[in-house]
């Protein structure tokens, strides 16, 4: 007699939404976490990266934001990336309690390098699906992102 794994009965399109979210979001980070450790980044750190390199410039709290976490997190996040030599953090010119973060050019070269393994997950969870169902998705993960912080009071 087979013993079930706890949760099987919860997986598969007769799950619930918020599980199979969940589910799916474990599984990507934790290959994200793999995919990345070549690169000694974690998924916090490939994610204000990504977000500097479109946004240089961007204070402590912008990143928090572009990255979905906290600004006490955040902090954590940048003062390893700085003790690294990934960023710099430099007063803003106007306002100088605000630090302006900026990556280094290893930061940069390391964000190039972690890329295409990043690139690769995604294209994983893609494969065998056309533009249309892929688009109906995305639009789908932003619109249920949007309802829950209407929700919770955080939108």
């Amino acid at each position: 007699m087979t013993i079930p794994q706890v949760g099987e009965g919860y997986r598969g399109v007769e799950g619930r939404s918020g599980y199979l979210l969940r589910q799916a979001w474990q599984a990507f980070r934790t290959a994200m976490e793999a995919a990345l450790r070549e690169s000694s980044l974690t998924g916090a750190q490939y994610a204000a990266l990504s977000v500097l390199a479109r946004e240089p410039g961007a204070s402590g709290a912008d990143l928090a934001r572009g990255c979905t976490t906290t600004p006490q997190a955040m902090n954590g996040v940048l003062a390893t990336l700085e003790r690294d030599s990934l960023v710099e953090r430099q007063p803003h010119p106007t306002h100088g309690r605000i630090l302006q973060v900026t990556l280094t050019e290893e930061g940069r070269r390391r964000l190039e390098a972690a890329t295409p393994r990043v690139q690769r997950l995604e294209a994983a969870i893609e494969r065998d699906l056309s533009a249309t169902q892929i688009e109906a998705i995305k639009e789908w993960l932003v619109t249920s992102a949007q309802r829950l912080e209407e929700l919770s009071g955080a939108g």
